[in-house]
This record gives C-alpha cells, structure tokens and sequence, in this order.
C-alpha cells in the first residue's frame, strides 16, 4: 500500500523524505530556474552586439567556449565538494544577477553569468537530490511562472536592463529568496549521492532542451502574442494555462512509475513537431499556436520529470556522483546551442530552416527521458485534490498580467493637424539595441517622441525575437507613445517591420519577399490612414544587407512595387541596404512616380557609421518638407523624419 504522502512502497528500503528539507528546497530550484532564465535572456543581445565587433567566427567560438564551462562542474565538486558546487553555481548566479542590476548587462558580464549559470545547472540536480524527478520538474515550471509573472509586470522588458525602484525590488525578491533558500540547503548538510551508470546519468541533460523551449517558445510571451496573433495579456494567459495544468498534471500523481521509452520517444516528437511547426522561418501562426503552446507545457513538464528521476535519486550502484555533474554539463551545451544557432539563423544563411531547432529540442527531450525512462526512485501517489490545487494556484501568476493590463502607456500621441500635415518617421531600431549593446526601447521611444510623429515606420522591430532578449518591443513601443500597432512579420516572425500611428487606420496588411535559400526572408507591412478627408498609404520594409546582394535586393524591390500597383498618396520606406546612386535606388525611381522626401543632394548619413541607406519615397501628389535624420545612439541607424502633405 502507497502512502499519499511520500509515495513509499511497502517492501522497499526506508530512507529519508523525498524532500528532505521541504518547501525551501523546492523554492531553491525554482528560484535559481527563474534567475537563469533572466541571466540567458539579457546575454543573447550581448552576444550579438559582440559578434558585431568581433565576428561572427570569433564570437562564436567564444560563446560556444562559454556554454562548456558547465564541464567544470566536476572539477569543482572534486576540489570543494557538493557545497562548494552549490555555492560557485547557484550563488555565483545570485551575485551575477545582483550586479546585472547593478551595472545593467555588459558583454563581460553576460559571458560570466552564463558560464557561471552553466555550472548552476549542475548545482541544480545537487541541490534538489531526494526529489522526485515530479518534484523537481514542479518547482521548475512554477519558477519559469513566476519569472513569467514579474516579465509581464515590466510589459517583457527585463528588470535587469532597467533601473528605478520596481526593477530593484524584482531583483531582490529573486536574489533575496534565493539567497535564503541556498543558506538553508548549505547549513543542512549535503544529501548523499548514489552511484549511477551513464545512461542514468544523463538524463540531467535533459535540462537542457527544456529550458531552451521555454525562453523561445513556451515561456514567451511576445512569442505568443506575435505568432498567434493575440495581445501581450491573451498570449500570457495561454501560457499561464499551460503551465497549470503542467502542474496539476505533475501534483496529481498521474505519472506511472514504469514509463515506456517508446511513449517518451513519441511525447518528445509530438513536442518537437508542434514547437517546429510554430517557431521558426516557415511556421504556421495564428490559433494553432494556443494549443501547442498548453500542449507543450505539459509535455514537457512530463518529459523532464520522467528524465530527472535517476540523476536525483538517493541511491543506486554504479560509477561516481560527476556523472551526473557531466551530464546537467551536456544539457547546458545543448541550451547554448539550440539558442544561439537560432539567434545566428536570424543573421546567417544557415544550411537548414531554423524551424529545425526547436524541433530537435521537443526530441532531444524526448530521447533523454526515454533513456532514463523506468529507473529511478518513487513517485507521489494520485493525488486529485492536490492537482486542484497546484492547478488554481497558477492563477496567483496573473498577477504580473493584471498589472501589465491595468498600466496605461506613459505616452500620448498628438492628434494629426487638420490641414493635412503629418510628421512621417523611418527608423531601423535593431531591436532596440543601442552601439553599445544595452537594450533600451525607451531611449527609441524619446527619440521617435522628439520628431512628434503621427506615423513611425519601423525595420528590425522585435517581438519575442532572442536578438532583444525576447523582449516583445512592438508592444512596449505602442504603449509607451500611445500610438496603435501593426505588425508585419519577417524572417522567423518575432523579427520584421512595424507601423506605429496615432491616425485612424482604414486597411493594412503584409507580406514577405521570395527566398531561395534558408536565411532570412525580408518583408514589409502597409496601412491606409486617414488624415482628414483623404487617406494615405504608408509601407514599410527592409531589404536584404551585404555589398553583395544587389541582385536580391532588386528582386526584393520588384516583389515590394508589384505589391504597392502603384496606387497614389503613398510613402515607402524602410533601410534599403543601398545607397545614393545604386541600382536599387534608380529601381525605385525610375517609371515609378516615386520620388525621394530627401532635397536633392542632401548627404546626410542614416547610419552611425556614416553610410546612407534609409529612404522615404513618395508619390508625386505628396509634398514633402522639414525633411531631418536627427542624430541618436538609440540605435545603430539613425531616424528619418519628414513632414508630408497631400497636394490639393
């Protein structure tokens, strides 16, 4: 007979609790989840901001060296012990998130707090051994729910890029409770390790493909809200769902203690399929993404608990404890390496569409657990009240969206002057990323505020993207200028163009550029505004980059004015890749009734580096006037702004 509580068998040895130390030592897994997820998400624009500098094949190499240093995980073990493990781990990640805060993310720091969070996740299967792998699997989704909960209290802009009291107080609750839960796990004494084989012992790799679904996909809101086209508050809801009736799935003690590796193997390519057929280049969007994205919670939440049970374990026969150590080690790589190729697929040609990835990660997860599947320690027994409850309790995670949702924007766009006069801005945000690496989308809000534009015409506009640390910047924009939002997709569909307007919109819509290989796919999006008793027309895009790819961008720019028809009042612009004089910019010219908002002459540079690649074009019954490109380091371009008439 199976105690409801501990889930002991009769028959089987006694030994201590499964959670020796109780709620602190699931607050410490969940905590030291979240501060990780924060920790990789602000170092993805860093890493780009260095590949910049430095090369994509130095950066590279660089990062990919960083993403290995979880196999010092035994070597530390070795020379200070499990405590020692915990300590340069989960407090080295602490001390990491406390001075992210402190000096805002810095390229330095980003590599240390990934190296060092790659040894936390070794620390992670020490300082949850004697859990069930369904305890360690629940304290992890309610730590990405909380994470998820404050994200959306700061409208998905990280605390650890922003100062101010509330990004401080969200800092030193994480740092704080964690620091609390780590003194308690320390001061408790160490839970002996048991012997185990390889096979068991990598299923802590397991981690790995995990989490990296959760920061792209599962855990993101922007991402849901950008590819199932629903608002940042519905998209946090689907997530919130998902991830309670994870854990209501993984409290009601559903889970059999026998599991077939062939079932895992078939919840591992359900799970890949479905994040394959909704994140990346070729991926569907719209409601199908709402039952991948609860489906998948669940899914996954299973798969990792079913992995996780040998590695946790408190004892078996077999080889030293560093096995495991090596294998939470191979699921850190894996992270590094699901994540950063992705990122890369938005920069790169790469050999393969990126949807690729995150369906070898639903399958990677699948294939460790089905490796680890039937060994291991006991599960809770059924549980119906406790699901229940674990269930509703994922409510309390709406907290962080009601805040969101209550918070009105801290802008007010100006109404559009009667005389038919409107301020038209252009600008390449590069997610919102500045020179210097920092994401700041407030620094572009000022900015686009200084021109007091009635319609912003966005490029390189993030929204989930991993290039602004799946920040959702299209929303946090339109809220903070009080200005409506619409999106036009490009590339993996949290990375496109965007149209920000305080004027009426009549019609809008998108569309994107014909490819012939795996990189990136251009796009553009269009509305019809209403400026007193006429319309106008108002596109923008953003054509391929590299001295190179002239011929693409033609082809990019015949696809662009075959969609325009030549229909009158009309602006198209965007960062053209091309310059004064080149065969792009004549294509756009000649026999186009096109012309360029620009006096003639005008040798302005757009970008920092003194090139001259935005334009605004206009129809011949516009009139342009107040022409500028107002310097900014809100960016790695600068804003193009012109005042426009329609002829009378």
């Amino acid at each position: 007979m199976a105690s409801t509580d501990l889930g002991i068998r009769t028959g089987e040895p006694a030994g201590p609790p499964i959670v020796p130390q109780g709620p602190a030592r699931l607050a410490l897994i969940a905590i030291t989840v979240a501060v990780l997820a924060q920790t990789l998400r602000s170092a993805l624009p860093q890493y780009d901001h260095f590949a910049d500098t430095a090369g994509t094949a130095v950066a590279g190499a660089v990062v990919l060296a960083v993403y290995l240093a979880g196999f010092a995980g035994p070597l530390i073990r070795k020379a200070a012990g499990p405590r020692g493990l915990l300590l340069a781990g989960v407090g080295g990640l602490l001390a990491v998130r406390l001075l992210a805060q402190a000096l805002t993310p810095q390229t330095w720091l980003a590599f240390v707090g990934t190296a060092v969070g790659m040894i936390a996740v070794g620390a992670l299967y020490e300082g949850a051994r004697g859990l069930s792998g369904v305890g360690f699997a629940t304290a992890t989704v309610a730590g990405l729910s909380a994470d998820g909960a404050v994200r959306m209290a700061f409208a998905t802009w990280d605390a650890s890029w922003r100062s101010g009291i509330g990004p401080w107080l969200a800092c030193l609750l994480f740092v704080g409770l964690g620091a609390a839960a780590l003194y308690r796990e320390l001061s408790s004494g160490a839970v002996a390790a048991p012997g185990i084989s390889w096979q068991d012992a990598f299923g802590a790799a397991a981690f790995g493909p995990f989490l990296a679904l959760q920061v792209l996909v599962l855990s993101s809101p922007a991402f849901v809200a950008s590819a199932g086209w629903l608002s940042l508050t519905a998209a946090h809801v689907v997530i919130v769902v998902g991830q309670g009736l994870a854990l209501a799935f993984l409290a009601s003690g559903l889970a059999v203690r026998a599991v077939p590796g062939g079932v895992c193997v078939l919840g591992g390519t359900l799970l890949g399929v479905g994040a394959g057929a909704v994140a990346g280049t070729y991926a569907v969007a719209g409601v199908e993404v709402v039952p991948v994205v609860i489906v998948g919670q669940v899914l996954s939440a299973w798969l990792l608990a079913v992995a996780c049970r040998a590695p946790l374990r408190r004892a078996g026969v077999g080889g030293p404890v560093q096995r495991i150590d090596v294998g939470a080690a191979t699921g850190g790589l894996l992270i590094g390496l699901i994540l950063v190729s992705y990122q890369v697929s938005a920069l790169e040609p790469m050999p393969f569409p990126n949807n690729l990835l995150p369906g070898l990660a639903g399958i990677a997860l699948g294939a460790l657990a089905a490796i680890a599947a039937a060994r291991g320690g006991p599960l809770p027994a059924r549980a119906p009240l406790r699901a229940l409850t674990a269930g509703a309790a994922a409510l309390v995670l709406l907290l962080g969206t009601a805040v969101f949702t209550v918070a009105g924007p801290d802008g007010e766009a100006k109404a559009a002057p009667a005389d038919g006069r409107i301020r038209v801005v252009s600008y390449n945000i590069h997610d919102a990323v500045g020179p210097s690496g920092r994401l700041n989308p407030e620094a572009v809000a000022a900015t686009i505020e200084s021109q007091r534009a009635d319609v912003v015409l966005l490029q390189e506009a993030g929204r989930g993207s991993l290039l602004s640390g799946t920040t959702d910047v299209g929303v946090w924009l339109s809220r903070r200028l009080g200005m409506k939002l619409l999106w036009g997709p490009a590339a993996d569909g949290q990375f496109g163009n965007a149209i920000l307007t305080s004027l009426p919109v009549e019609r809008s819509g998108t569309g994107r550029m014909p490819k012939g290989d795996w990189s990136q796919i251009r796009g553009y999006v269009w509305a019809r505004v209403r400026v007193g008793g006429q319309t106008l027309d108002v596109w923008s895009t953003h054509l391929e980059g590299g001295a190179d790819q002239s011929a693409e961008r033609g082809r990019e720019i015949a696809a662009l004015l075959r969609a325009w028809g030549g229909a009158p009042r009309t602006v198209i612009a965007g960062d053209f890749n091309a310059g004064p004089g080149s065969a792009e910019i004549s294509r756009m010219l000649d026999g186009t009734e096109l012309r360029s908002a620009a006096p003639s002459g005008d040798p302005a540079p757009t970008t920092g580096d003194g090139r001259r690649v935005d334009w605004i074009f206009g129809t011949d019954d516009l009139m342009f006037g107040d022409y500028d490109v107002p310097r900014s380091s809100a960016s790695d371009h600068y804003p193009v702004a012109v005042t426009v008439r329609i002829g009378q």
